[in-house]
């Protein structure tokens, strides 16, 4: 059944995850997806808009769907054959399945120890950042460069390394690589790539100026605060690609230490579902490739078969003027009868000759016409 592209839930989804991350749903990459958008009359979030979100920075609003005025067929969905892709995910789900049993078995559980004796290099290097950190816009300190990113209050930097050790080395021992990146640490899963970051989020609430501040403004001296101020929650979020890949909270029952191999499962859960997407693409694209070199082959035997079909014309055209040259020449030869001068004589001999060379039934042998003559400049 042919469906129509949902253009309200596609706008939804570009404002909601970067194009990336939504693609793979339309059996599409990043840069197609924003064409789709194109002709689907979508508009697209800016170049950086996804980095601001990330540094909390002030973005562009969200804008409205406009009415579309495109052409009909572009609304219409391209039908994807669905037997091969099903049996992928078949495959798939089975992976999937052994990662999570493996994360639900008790013996696996990932402890994170009250003492540590050797640390992982890339959290020893977030400790290093941590000494000199980043102030970002609530005032919570964190890492600088290009180490794993950890946003916490003081109070719980040391639980935050401790949680990030046990993290990265519970991933190693699975077989999965961490590694430090151009801009960050990075994950790498069933050949996804994923962040990790430890975070304390804040609660807000309107700025309370000091009784200094309240003076300076009330002598009419020169003064300003913001509009909120920030209180660490003394709650820790760890997190794969912002969340989009999986995220563990603390709550009341339940610290994140307990919840580690559940963001393990997370984590492959979306590792796989983008492998199961470009194994789905790979399919379509060899279908696709199938059928190109199907039709290449038809095309090859169709010009073939036209371009001999012409020579066939050509030669079938060349013996009807040979046959009318030799009449003209017997024609000729009978009325003149005997008053034929040597170049008449000669005049027909050449004639039939011509009519030899063009005729495609005779082996006429080398001809001046035949000869490729270049002249110099």
């Amino acid at each position: 059944m042919t469906e129509l592209y949902d253009r309200a839930q596609l706008l939804d989804e570009i404002w909601s995850e970067p194009m990336v991350q939504v693609a793979p749903r339309y059996n599409l990459s990043d840069v197609g997806l924003k064409n789709l958008c194109a002709r689907l009359q979508i508009a697209t979030p800016p170049r950086g808009y996804w980095a601001k979100v990330k540094a909390g920075k002030r973005v562009h609003p969200r804008p409205k769907l406009r009415e579309y005025v495109g052409h009909p067929s572009y609304l219409y969905r391209p039908a994807v054959h669905t037997t091969r892709p099903v049996e992928a995910a078949e495959a798939v789900d089975s992976r999937l399945q052994q990662v999570l049993s493996f994360e639900q078995q008790p013996k696996n559980q990932i402890v994170v120890p009250e003492r540590i004796t050797h640390w992982h290099p890339l959290v020893v290097a977030a400790r290093a950042a941590l000494i000199e950190p980043v102030i970002d816009q609530r005032g919570m300190p964190q890492t600088r460069g290009k180490v794993l990113n950890i946003s916490v209050s003081t109070a719980l930097q040391s639980r935050a390394l401790k949680i990030a050790d046990a993290l990265l080395k519970a991933i190693e021992a699975r077989g999965y690589v961490v590694r430090q990146g151009e801009r960050q640490v990075e994950i790498l899963m069933f050949g996804d790539t994923l962040n990790v970051r430890v975070f304390e989020p804040t609660l807000r609430s309107p700025y309370e100026p000091t009784a200094k501040e309240l003076a300076t403004k009330a002598q009419g001296g020169w003064s300003y605060w913001p509009q909120w101020q920030y209180t660490p929650s003394g709650r820790l979020q760890v997190m794969a690609d912002d969340g989009y890949g999986g995220k563990i909270v603390d709550s009341e029952s339940r610290p994140v230490e307990l919840q580690l191999n559940k963001l393990i499962g997370l984590m492959a859960t979306r590792a796989i579902g983008f492998m199961v997407g470009r194994e789905r693409q790979a399919i379509i694209d060899a279908e696709r490739q199938r059928v190109r070199d199907i039709e290449v082959e038809r095309k090859r035997v169709q010009d073939a078969e036209r371009l001999r079909f012409n020579q066939l014309e050509t030669d079938a055209q060349n013996w009807r003027r040979a046959q009318v040259i030799r009449e003209y020449a017997k024609a000729l030869e009978q009325s003149l009868a005997d008053h034929l001068t040597p170049e008449q004589i000669e005049q027909i001999g050449w004639a039939r000759t011509k009519a030899d060379w063009l005729d495609p039934l005779v082996d006429s042998g080398d001809d001046p016409l035949d000869e490729h003559i270049h002249i110099p400049p």
